[in-house]
């Protein structure tokens, strides 16, 4: 058994190595015919700068992008669905393997950004809108049900199987392995593939992910709240360095080792008390409202009737 697995182990590794060419011209792809999805657009586009919309990660002329056939696809899962995605194919060396990327806040664009890095290292890559246009707030999502369905997992997921068979008719086989990485709400993305279609990606990249919205976002707005409570709450950016500064003076050894890092900020007792003006107010300290105001947020929120931690500070 552990020879097969052994053996199989190498194989994918080595067919992975070993740099894919074209079975097709890329044009062609424009007539491939896929189940529950369009293909809207195939061409070849020249290296040079990216243009057009960067979606989440950088400006739209950040990045020099190697050669690539580019794929533009419309999914449509369920009736009202209309989920846009992108494939970037290597036109020369492709390595095997495929990476999908996630998205940022609401989504609502392609991250053709976030593409270029995986491309640049001879990965096929794919992203997409996940099912909606425009990323400043949730009023796509009203009176849509499927496409808050396809925010939440489906376009994803789709995404990658439709990319998946691309890549199969470009380059007539499969990937020999398939990542997902994708951080803030790419990172809730994550844990969704994970939970629901964990066949999907041998491996599954998760930063910082935004998970449990209904909770997250009641901590964002317990914050506001916080900041917000009198006239005098607001704590300025230009403060912030001190109230950093005092919580390493508090923290900072507690692991042994005095750094400038908190190793584990949830063993950090730290009381914003410290920084309270003792005359005038200035940007080395805090105001009493202020003071209260980073207690609240430190604190995180809470269910005011029965005391339950809702969301951590």
């Amino acid at each position: 058994m552990w020879r097969t697995l052994l053996l199989a182990v190498v194989v994918s590794l080595f067919i992975s190595a070993s740099p894919v060419f074209a079975q097709q011209s890329c044009e062609s792809l424009s007539t491939l015919k896929l189940s529950g999805a369009t293909v809207t657009s195939a061409a070849t586009i020249a290296a040079g700068p990216l243009a057009g919309p960067a979606g989440p990660g950088g400006g739209a002329n950040a990045a020099t992008v190697p050669a690539r056939c580019e794929v533009k696809l419309t999914i449509r899962p369920s009736r009202d669905s209309e989920i846009k995605s992108a494939v970037w194919l290597p036109v020369n060396g492709w390595n095997g393997k495929y990476q999908q990327v996630g998205n940022g806040g609401w989504a609502g664009s392609i991250g053709y950004r976030a593409m270029v890095e995986p491309l640049i290292r001879g990965y096929a890559a794919a992203a997409t809108d996940n099912g909606h246009e425009g990323g400043g707030g949730a009023a796509w999502a009203i009176g849509h049900p499927e496409k808050l369905i396809d925010f939440g997992y489906r376009a994803v997921h789709e995404t990658s199987v439709q990319a998946k068979a691309v890549i199969r008719a470009f380059y007539g086989r499969d990937p020999a392995l398939s990542y997902f990485a994708g951080c803030s709400d790419g990172g809730r993305e994550a844990l969704m593939e994970a939970q629901r279609y964990p066949e999907d990606f041998n491996g599954i990249l998760a930063g910082a992910p935004a998970s449990d919205w209904s909770h997250l976002f009641t901590g964002f707005v317990w914050n506001e709240q916080a900041l917000l409570k009198s006239p005098g709450s607001s704590i300025p950016p230009a403060k912030l360095p001190a109230i950093q500064n005092a919580v390493l003076a508090t923290c900072d050894s507690q692991d042994g080792l005095k750094d400038g890092l908190l190793s584990d900020p949830r063993t950090c007792r730290f009381d914003p008390a410290v920084l309270l003006c003792k005359d005038a107010d200035g940007p080395n300290c805090l105001t009493a409202a202020q003071v209260d105001a980073l207690k609240a947020i430190y604190g995180g929120a809470k269910n005011p009737r029965t005391g339950e931690q809702i969301f951590p500070g």
